[in-house]
């Protein structure tokens, strides 16, 4: 995929006579990115199964869609800390055990789990909402701690990896892991079936470019989210939460909207300004949150048992990328040819970034 940000080079190595080549024998030519202006989007969400998650890019006008079964855990690369997310697209959910040798964990370890450590729609508790990230992104409240610097401090994790793309979706299954820190200032990953008495590794190192690198169980470290700055929102199933009344607990929902670290993005409803009539000068009014689940499923309505999802008509969202470029946004229909699986919305840039 190409970002506009690319460059070629050329250069003249030999040249016949009479023709003599110069103290400049290379020419570089350089693209910028052209900032989209307005489009209208579909994503490409895998269907009914929802078995794609999407990073759209607005001001590239680009969108990746990434199998949501590819990964498993993201490695924070920032310099200030060491965490570890869950991937959320399939309801993992990850329980500490106070044991930091994944040797000596075995199947004993896990009595009870499979009724503890388990997204149950039927039948949601408030126990397993700390067993998730939880929604916001903030990295404070990751189901598994911070990494420390001390080896000894780190705990296993029994991990459910949740459910897998289908219809029924089958189980992913369970594992241990272990986290630390490795001497190359980046992540080692300890991880086996449960009752196994050897375990895998896996190394990350810490990459500025991005936000999270990622890694599979079955295939070690994989590429999912693009460049910290060519994504700014993303469509995925989700491991939200809700409240019925006693407290919030994790509630799996289809068609979220997550914003990427460096957006911000706020919501307007229609009764204070219309999509057409907003300008850049209604921009200075608002107030952004840099929580990732801004936009979520406020979106849409319905979508449970006793109501079918429709898109909400009565509000649209602004979003502020990286680049500080303002966008309005709003989504138009959930489905293709009245299929889920297919977001689609509209977009138009209401000032650019200097």
């Amino acid at each position: 995929m190409f970002y506009g940000d690319e460059k070629i080079d050329f250069k003249i190595n030999s040249t016949g006579t009479p023709v003599i080549i110069g103290t400049n024998a290379q020419l570089t030519l350089s693209f910028a990115e052209l900032i989209a202006t307005a489009s209208s989007v579909v994503g490409d969400g895998g269907g009914a199964t929802y078995g794609n998650k999407i990073f759209f890019d607005l001001s590239a006008n680009t969108q990746v869609p990434v199998q949501r079964t590819k990964w498993d855990f993201g490695f924070y690369t920032g310099s200030d800390d060491f965490r570890v997310i869950l991937n959320s697209s399939v309801a993992m959910m990850a329980k500490q055990i106070d044991k930091n040798d994944l040797n000596a964990v075995t199947a004993a370890d896990t009595t009870g789990f499979s009724t503890d450590v388990i997204f149950n729609q039927n039948d949601p508790q408030t126990s397993a909402l700390a067993y998730i990230d939880y929604p916001s992104g903030d990295l404070t409240k990751t189901a598994i701690a911070s990494v420390s610097a001390t080896a000894t401090d780190n705990k296993v994790y029994i991990i459910n990896r949740g459910k897998g793309i289908g219809s029924p979706a089958p189980d992913r299954g369970w594992k241990k892991i272990r986290v630390i820190r490795n001497a190359s200032g980046g992540y080692t990953l300890q991880h086996a079936d449960i009752a196994a008495t050897t375990f895998s590794t896996v190394d990350i190192a810490k990459d500025d470019a991005y936000f999270f690198k990622y890694v599979s169980i079955e295939n070690s470290a994989v590429d999912v989210e693009p460049k910290k700055d060519k994504w700014d929102i993303a469509w995925t199933y989700f491991s939200n939460v809700t409240n019925f009344g006693a407290g919030e607990v994790p509630y799996l929902f289809q068609d979220v909207i997550l914003q990427n670290r460096n957006v911000e993005a706020v919501k307007v409803l229609t009764s204070t300004k219309t999509y057409e009539a907003f300008a850049e000068s209604d921009i200075a009014s608002l107030t952004f949150s840099t929580t990732q689940s801004t936009i979520g499923s406020d979106w849409r309505s319905g979508g449970g048992p006793n109501t079918a999802p429709a898109v909400r008509s009565d509000r649209f969202y602004v979003i502020k990328d990286g680049d500080n470029n303002y966008y309005k946004i709003r989504f138009t229909a959930m489905t293709k040819e009245g299929e889920r699986g297919y977001p689609a919305f509209e977009y138009a840039l209401v000032k650019k970034g200097s």
